[in-house]
């Protein structure tokens, strides 16, 4: 069940808020404040009257009403503390950072299964436990780093893993991929990854929404409603890609003791992906190299032409996109002359591609506007 106010809330509490921004409570509050949350913000420190400037209580039962709360205290202390939250502030909305449920040990499950009763007793949405947080162009509300560039036409990265999603989020920051928001559902015991895409299926507006979706997933709990709403989205006309872990016995039995993932064939991983039309990916940098090519128009055709400054890499990607089904045509005839009295010598253009050393951009610029006016092209 995702709420308003898990995705918008008008007030927020950090429970578990410290000055010690090396802690997960320190470290979101600081985002939530870095992000510019609008809202009414509040903090719990039994120790503290005001943490990071935000006004704090002793005590859960004493804050005023809220929409979002987030934990970040010892697992133990959570069920009472969402039961308080939920029947008395009319919180609607947990973030459960904590470890220590049923991703560790029976008593930590049985925790979460008192929790995710509190919470769909109150028709209120559960993102976690063991998680990093959600965060959205209206909130920051995750305790790691770094904390990318947020745009509405960004990209939506769902998340098994916080670790993870961080992994994945340095990569892309160095490439300059925007996102629209970052989910990390930990061990999913309300919200996982098909619950995330489904809302965005069903809520699904082609002029305000993210069309690029990127998930990192550890366990497929409900396939058909993956494959649903995954192809339903793609229709719509939004590209996804995944990684899907824990394939080998091995990874199963690390996916398993990491957030209490369940094993998925990976055979059947494979036939699922290829059914929805998600391109599966097994790296950070292989997705989010898919990612941004995503944010690119769309292709049309099969023929291209390779303008580059350093030759081995322009036969290497020759090579690549021959294995591909694509076309890289061989250039002839009077486009090859009006290339050549356009470039340096030392410049190649008879072959499969455009060999530029040394180059100016302009130049560059200059070729391609010729190359497009091929009809090989």
């Amino acid at each position: 069940m995702i709420t308003n106010q898990l995705l918008h809330p008008a007030s927020i509490v950090v429970v578990g808020a410290s000055n010690n921004v090396h802690k997960p409570g320190g470290d979101i509050l600081r985002n939530l404040i870095n992000g510019g949350y609008a809202g009414e913000l509040c903090a719990v420190n039994p120790k503290e009257t005001e943490v990071q400037g935000v006004a704090a209580f002793a005590d859960v039962k004493d804050i005023p009403d809220t929409d979002l709360a987030i934990l970040a205290i010892p697992a133990a202390l959570c069920p009472d503390a969402v039961e308080v939250l939920a029947a008395e502030k009319q919180v609607r909305a947990f973030i459960i950072l904590s470890a220590g449920f049923g991703e560790e040990t029976h008593e930590g499950a049985l925790l979460e299964d008192r929790i995710l009763e509190t919470v769909n007793k109150y028709g209120a949405s559960l993102i976690g436990p063991n998680c990093i947080g959600l965060m959205n162009t209206w909130h920051h509300s995750v305790f790691s780093q770094p904390i990318p560039q947020l745009h509405p036409s960004g990209v939506d990265l769902i998340s098994s893993s916080g670790a993870t999603a961080v992994f994945i989020l340095e990569s892309a920051v160095t490439k300059g991929l925007q996102f629209n928001s970052v989910w990390s559902v930990g061990n999913a015991k309300q919200i996982g990854v098909e619950d995330v895409l489904q809302y965005m299926d069903e809520h699904f507006n082609p002029d305000t929404d993210s069309k690029i979706k990127l998930l990192y997933i550890e366990s497929i709990g409900d396939p058909d409603r993956l494959l649903f709403h995954a192809s339903s989205l793609i229709k719509k006309g939004c590209r996804i890609a995944a990684i899907k872990s824990g394939s080998s016995e091995s990874g199963s039995r690390a996916a398993s003791s990491h957030t209490g993932a369940i094993a998925s064939s990976d055979l059947a991983v494979e036939a699922l992906f290829r059914k929805a039309g998600i391109v599966r990916c097994y790296s950070r940098e292989e997705l989010t190299t898919v990612g941004c090519i995503f944010t690119l128009p769309e292709l049309k055709g099969k023929n291209f032409a390779i303008i580059t400054h350093a030759g081995g890499p322009g036969v290497m990607l020759t090579d690549a996109l021959s294995k591909g089904g694509l076309n890289v045509p061989k250039l002839e005839g009077e486009l090859v002359e009006e290339l050549k009295s356009k470039l340096f010598p030392g410049a190649a253009v008879a072959i499969r591609l455009i060999y530029l050393p040394r180059t100016r951009r302009s130049i560059c610029g200059s070729v391609w506007s010729i190359v497009k006016r091929s009809s090989t092209i």
